[in-house]
């Protein structure tokens, strides 16, 4: 008798691993899982009209109808496009560009900033940059 209850101990013991890692898989992977799947269908329900967002492909575009899973976004003016709300990654905040001389840029010109920057920039020739051409000129000289 004392045999049998001192091999029904070492079974729990040597289950004890496993159930731990099943434990530690569910409240590492399992668990956040479904909470990001949550609020990503949270998010997917509340898109309204005007609300802005960027596609898993990367896309930008303002949200135009929300019509039972498929939405009509407006990537640029004039140009519609349907996707499905899956498709939606995540809600952009509106922000304002600022340029290099603190200057706020009108959401109309948000390329401004970087017109402004290629602009200034000086050629590599201008600046004084040799990348090596007098080295091989000598060279052949």
């Amino acid at each position: 008798m004392i045999l049998a209850a001192e091999s029904q101990g070492n079974a729990l013991v040597s289950f004890l691993p496993l159930i731990l890692i099943a434990v530690a898989f569910y409240f590492f992977l399992i668990r956040p899982q479904k909470k990001r799947q949550q609020d990503q269908q949270k998010m997917q329900s509340a898109l309204a009209p005007g609300t802005r967002i960027v596609t898993a492909g990367g896309i930008y575009g303002t949200v135009l109808d929300n019509d039972e899973g498929d939405l009509l976004l407006e990537i640029a003016e004039g140009v519609e496009i349907r996707i499905l709300a899956q498709a939606v990654m995540k809600v952009v905040e509106d922000v304002e560009l600022v340029d290099s001389d603190d200057e706020a840029v009108d959401e109309a010109e948000p390329n401004a900033v970087e017109t402004k920057a290629v602009e200034d920039e000086e050629t590599p020739e201008a600046a004084g940059v040799d990348f090596g051409k007098s080295e091989k000129t000598a060279d052949k000289a």
